[in-house]
């Protein structure tokens, strides 16, 4: 991509003060085939204070990714920033496994991240490329899958009061997530989808095999969704109870994010080394 081409696709919430240092900062960036965008966030005051996104264009495989990521980083000031720390979230396709059957898996072709605390792991398809540009290009690099910044603050997300249904919202996916009475994790399973159609088909599958009352439970809409979207009216046409998920109580923005949707980027903001 040209800078032209870069300065055109960036859309921005927000503005990092030149007296902050940036080591009391902490940056969340992802990147896929159609966009790069990342919060910045003040561990002094437990505050985002800054979001970007990269809206990318004829991007066909990791080679080109790799690539515009390193031009984006040349040409952006705030990604040459000497942070805190960096999570890069990864967003590939994903297996939630037990522990116990992770002897099935095949380490060398897949990232493992374990959930002690449920006794699971997220299982993904290695990227080397990119994964190997991340720590090139950030300094203090943990590399993470996104669902798990999901499994941890939905688990908190949940109450005693009504069944919720999550789903997360991506490009051309979606994450389907429900928990049973104990808060435990029944599914977690991630469905391609190019039309609204194809994705209130998989969401009512879901719903259906895990005998769901679409009239009581509460369904959770997290991600790249708004009120006027197809998705949205075919939610509200099967489901009585929506909503869009909400920033949990320890985590706050600048006067800048006022009518920035908490839900946007929820995964994203929400991680926690």
């Amino acid at each position: 991509m040209t800078g032209a081409q870069l300065k055109n696709s960036f859309t921005s919430v927000g503005e990092v003060d030149a007296s902050v240092l940036p080591s009391t900062l902490t940056l969340h960036i992802t990147a896929n085939f159609q966009q790069l965008a990342y919060f910045i966030l003040s561990n002094v005051h437990r505050q985002v204070i800054f979001f970007g996104k990269y809206a990318l264009h004829h991007i066909k495989t990791e080679v080109d990714l790799c690539e515009t990521i390193r031009s984006i980083k040349q040409k952006d000031e705030l990604l040459n920033l000497k942070f805190g720390s960096v999570v890069f979230a990864s967003d590939n396709n994903y297996e939630l496994v037990p522990d116990e059957f992770l002897f099935l898996t095949n380490p060398l072709n897949s990232d493992i991240e374990s959930l002690s605390t449920l006794q699971l792991s997220v299982v993904s398809r290695k990227s080397e490329l990119l994964q190997k540009t991340a720590f090139e290009l950030f300094s203090n690099c943990h590399w993470k899958h996104m669902n798990i910044s999901l499994l941890k603050k939905l688990v908190a997300y949940m109450d005693d009061t009504t069944d919720k249904l999550f789903v997360q919202v991506g490009n051309d996916y979606l994450d389907v997530l429900c928990f049973d009475e104990q808060k435990q994790i029944q599914l977690m399973n991630r469905f391609s989808f190019q039309a609204a159609n194809d994705f209130i088909y998989y969401l009512l599958l879901c719903a259906n095999d895990l005998k769901i009352d679409r009239n009581k439970t509460e369904l959770v809409l997290i991600g790249e969704v708004d009120i006027q979207s197809k998705i949205y009216d075919l939610c509200y046409r099967y489901f009585l109870n929506i909503s869009f998920i909400q920033k949990p109580e320890n985590i706050h923005f600048s006067k800048a994010f006022d009518l920035f949707p908490k839900h946007l980027h929820y995964a994203l903001y929400n991680f926690a080394l």
